[in-house]
């Protein structure tokens, strides 16, 4: 942990973009806004590279965070992977062009392997028929082993310079689950509803630690990996996080600090998967970053960022 702690750089505020001229693009003229620090992250990740050939962005949603015309002019090619559908084609058709011929749009992306085990129907059939509790939790942790025998994208397996993962670690698998079983929660007992949620939980953790192997899969040898996520949700009860945070007067206080509400306060699939990527990437060359965000929605986070080499 002291050592994942060294690499955190001082905390930025978003400043929120003024003018409607700015929701139109990628962000490149934006200072301070989370769309800035996402930039700021892959390009100082591109800068450390050895060769610049093919890039892969997984998670790239309706695609405002990561800067894709931007990538497209330092590599020869940017693949872009999505679970479901984006707005991408409608833009690359738009364009055309070098953005055009440079990035290519990859949709239905399975990344956990659920989909190639029949995970989400069995689930549901399970639920609808009043499996027992012991039932459904062995099955939920069988899975996890389950998905291990199916090989996600291995034709392009070390295929890119740098694999970009954006915002994904929170969104895998396990809020849908979740919301799956809540209609179905009132046939359990507390201890039954418990024993379920901690089977979710397990999948889930192994689905988070599976998915940074997947980066590590597609990555050259020589190439870099650089994921980012929503770390902790400032809610009203947690804003204080952001406002104590400013007035430590010293980055080591800061860091400890902030280390330390990962632990109490952090989403727990985020905390997870940017520590176990950390321990999956060489000590030399990272980069860690860290950042309020205020989304569209009017929710705010602490987002986090890292970057590196994979171990050998």
């Amino acid at each position: 942990m002291k050592e994942f702690e060294r690499l955190m750089q001082p905390l930025n505020v978003e400043i929120e973009p003024k003018g409607e001229s700015l929701a139109l693009d990628w962000g490149e003229h934006e200072y301070g806004t989370h769309r800035y620090h996402v930039r700021q992250l892959v390009e100082e990740s591109v800068q450390r590279l050895a060769r610049m050939e093919k890039a892969a962005v997984l998670g790239a949603g309706n695609h405002g965070e990561v800067d894709l015309p931007g990538l497209a002019l330092h590599f020869q090619q940017v693949t872009v992977m999505d679970s479901e559908d984006n707005m991408l084609q409608e833009w690359l058709e738009s364009t055309g062009g070098m953005g055009h011929q440079r990035v290519k749009s990859l949709t239905g992306v399975d990344y956990t392997g659920l989909d190639q085990i029949s995970f989400y129907e069995t689930y549901e059939e399970l639920l609808q028929s009043g499996a027992a509790a012991s039932e459904l939790a062995g099955y939920l942790r069988d899975c996890a082993f389950q998905v291990r025998l199916h090989e996600t994208m291995p034709h392009l397996k070390k295929t890119f310079s740098l694999v970009i993962s954006s915002g994904v670690h929170t969104q895998l698998f396990y809020l849908y689950a979740l919301t799956q079983f809540y209609s179905h929660m009132g046939r359990y007992s507390e201890p039954e509803v418990r024993q379920i949620v901690e089977a979710l939980v397990y999948l889930r953790n192994s689905l988070v630690t599976d998915y940074n192997q997947l980066l590590l899969s597609l990555v050259k040898p020589d190439g870099r990996v650089a994921a980012w996520t929503e770390m902790i949700v400032l809610d009203e009860e947690k804003r204080w996080i952001a406002d104590e945070l400013y007035q430590m007067r010293t980055e080591g206080e800061r860091r400890r600090f902030l280390f330390e509400a990962f632990g109490k306060y952090g989403l727990e699939a985020a905390v997870l998967g940017l520590k176990d990527l950390y321990d999956k990437l060489r000590p030399e060359q990272q980069l860690f970053h860290c950042w309020v965000w205020h989304t569209e929605s009017g929710k705010a986070c602490i987002a986090a960022g890292i970057s590196g080499l994979p171990r050998p």
